[in-house]
């Protein structure tokens, strides 16, 4: 009996040990999972909220530009200032949608670093204008208007439907058609056709439009970046726990087949001196058999190989 434990024991562990090798891989695999996910989605929200950022952060550039542009002094070099540090933003934005984890997220970051730059190029023109433009300074004024008119033109039909809908609205409005009619009257160096004040409410309802446009399409960008963080992180979490309960199921059943293997029974060989003294005794007629077994060896040991027979000089 104890010999059957031992053994039963044995099979057991040699049972145990892959299988529990089986689960501990499991177990990395799954975290490594869970831990992949977690860090795309952490990419994906950081993402979004560092293009929310740098959104807000351009705005605050545009009005201090606006303010320092009025001033007296040399406005070429800080309309350059500006607009290159606005650029230098736009262009990390443009970093972080290229390297979105999603195809989807980066197409519609995209969309939104498309949309502030038609912003930016809109607020530089408007910008100049307000400061008052000059020959060396109406080239980079209809060079901003131009810019962000084929931009605009161009991410139109990109957009969201309701997102369409807001532009179709603009473009209709009589706001849009009154700046227009201010755009190319100062790129052709002629007096606006409307008033100041007129123009000044039309550039404002065109800006606040245009911003919101941008707006709406970092949100919806940041959502789906959030949301697909998510789903890739439930389905790790998913995949993980499958992963695990599967190695714990193989473990399971490799331990109840061990449990169920039917356990050898080997006999020990029987040695003279164990058993009892009346099977001890060897009858009488074992050693006239035994004698006559001994001779009959001897004689064919003495056998000529060549003639068959027997060598009996010896």
């Amino acid at each position: 009996m104890t010999y059957q434990r031992s053994l039963r024991a044995r099979m057991l562990s040699i049972a145990f040990v892959p299988s529990a090798a089986l689960v501990l891989v499991a177990l990395f695999i799954g975290g490594f999972l869970v831990h992949q996910a977690i860090q795309l989605r952490d990419d994906a929200e950081a993402g979004a909220v560092t293009m929310a950022e740098a959104s807000r952060g351009m705005a605050v550039l545009r009005r201090d530009r606006a303010a320092a542009l009025k001033a007296p002094g040399s406005r070429s070099a800080t309309y350059t200032a500006y607009a290159d540090r606005i650029d230098t933003s736009l262009s990390a934005l443009r970093e972080i949608a290229r390297a979105a984890p999603d195809a989807e997220v980066g197409y519609q970051q995209t969309i939104a670093v498309e949309l502030l730059t038609v912003v930016e190029g809109m607020d530089r023109s408007d910008a100049l204008a307000v400061a008052g433009i000059d020959d060396e300074g109406r080239r980079d004024y209809a060079a901003a208007v131009g810019a962000y008119h084929s931009r605009l033109d161009a991410v139109a039909g990109k957009l969201t439907e309701s997102s369409r809908q807001l532009y179709r609205d603009l473009v209709g409005s009589a706001d849009w058609g009154r700046f227009g009619a201010v755009e190319t009257a100062l790129s052709a160096a002629n007096p606006p056709p409307v008033t100041q004040d007129a123009w000044r409410v039309a550039a404002g309802v065109v800006s606040r439009s245009l911003g919101d446009l941008a707006t709406r399409q970092i949100s919806y960008s940041a959502q789906l970046a959030i949301d697909g963080g998510r789903r890739v992180l439930s389905g790790a979490l998913a995949a993980a726990t499958a992963i695990s309960l599967l190695a714990l199921v193989v473990m399971a059943v490799a331990m109840l087949l061990a449990r169920r293997l039917p356990i050898p029974v080997i006999r020990r060989p029987v040695r003279l001196e164990t058993l009892p003294r009346p099977i001890r005794r060897v009858p009488s007629s074992w050693s006239h058999l035994v004698n006559d077994y001994a001779g009959k060896s001897t004689l064919l040991a003495h056998t000529r190989h060549r003639t068959g027979r027997a060598d009996l000089s010896g």
